[in-house]
């Protein structure tokens, strides 16, 4: 592999001192003598990553090319469509601004993609939170991470685009790729997932191409992890809903399961809740998750304009508990 195959792609929101860390994880790849392309895409309207990226053009390897790009109008599906657009090589790597890939990342995903030949390599998603956090510690490791435990191989289920491989040439369809329409929520890559499963094309699982996330402080809470799985629990009806024509039927059996899975994950919280039973978040996001395919039409933001407004807030329980009651919405993609 060399530069002029694969593009990792790093968009970035007004976090300058994330992006740093990210993408100085990448000049310690062991591919970098290879060479590769980094794209950083700044998806602020303010254009805040020049600076950041000025400093790290001036410090990048030899053979790694840097590339900055402006795509001034916020949204996550904006900002990788807006890279696919630019993208010069037939291979992308995605990587969140959040992240950091340890040294032998690229070269792991590279590795299975050669091997499987997938539309879309995963790989997993370690979860990296300060010392500071003791309360539900072990709950937010397990829902900023994405490690299903799967080998190297072929999946059925695709997962997030972040620590993903695309290669561009198995995508079906014209551009864009990604669906504005869920620029702020997440899960713009769903009907592109949907898209390339509908066509025949392979996801495939790199196992050892894992990535570590560090989530910001402000959303190492309930209040907001407790919103997220309201929008992941709306994943299936949403794509029920989108379908062409769309599938009632489906859309009524997840409404069906989300509303027992509420009861069920809602009561046992409660039980948990008043011994104070240190695992007991997890039942309460299972019981959110439920309620999600309930309110399946209900939105939340996330991305683009709506990051610079999640202020940090206490962790409170009672609080985080009515997230996802009706008036706060939510839409993303996974179950």
């Amino acid at each position: 592999m060399t530069a002029e195959t694969v593009t990792v792609v790093v968009p970035t929101f007004n976090r300058p001192e994330s992006l740093h860390r990210a993408v100085e994880s990448l000049f310690w790849q062991s591919m970098r003598k290879d060479g590769f392309k980094v794209l950083i895409v700044d998806n602020s309207r303010e254009a805040t990553a020049r600076f950041a990226y000025d400093a790290l053009e001036a410090r990048a390897p030899e053979a790694i090319a840097l590339t900055y790009l402006h795509a001034p109008e916020p949204g996550v599906a904006n900002a990788r469509n807006a890279a696919m657009d630019a993208l010069t090589t037939p291979l992308a790597a995605f990587l969140d601004d959040d992240q950091t890939a340890p040294i032998h990342w690229l070269e792991k995903l590279l590795e299975a993609h050669e091997r499987f030949g997938a539309a879309v390599t995963f790989g997993p998603v370690l979860t990296a939170l300060p010392d500071y956090i003791t309360e539900h510690r072990a709950y937010f490791e397990h829902f900023f991470a994405r490690d299903p435990g799967h080998r190297d191989g072929y999946i059925h289920k695709p997962w997030g685009c972040g620590n993903a491989l695309l290669d561009t040439r198995q995508i079906p369809g014209t551009k864009p790729w990604f669906d504005a329409r869920m620029n702020e929520v997440g899960g713009e890559d769903d009907v592109l997932f949907a898209r390339i499963a509908e066509a025949g094309g392979k996801f495939a699982w790199a196992a050892s191409a894992g990535v570590n996330e560090h989530p910001l402080p402000q959303r190492i809470s309930l209040s907001y992890t407790l919103r997220r799985a309201f929008a992941y629990g709306q994943g299936p009806c949403t794509l029920a809903r989108k379908a062409s024509p769309p599938r009632i039927g489906s859309l009524l059996m997840w409404m069906g399961i989300g509303a027992g899975k509420f009861v069920l994950h809602g009561s046992a919280w409660l039980g948990l809740w008043a011994a104070r039973q240190p695992r007991r978040a997890y039942q309460l996001d299972e019981a959110i998750r439920g309620l999600g395919k309930v309110f399946f039409w209900k939105k939340m933001r996330f991305y683009g304009a709506s990051t610079v407004r999640q202020a940090a807030r206490p962790d409170d329980e009672t609080q985080a508990s009515h997230a996802g009651t009706p008036g706060g919405g939510a839409m993303a993609a996974n179950h």
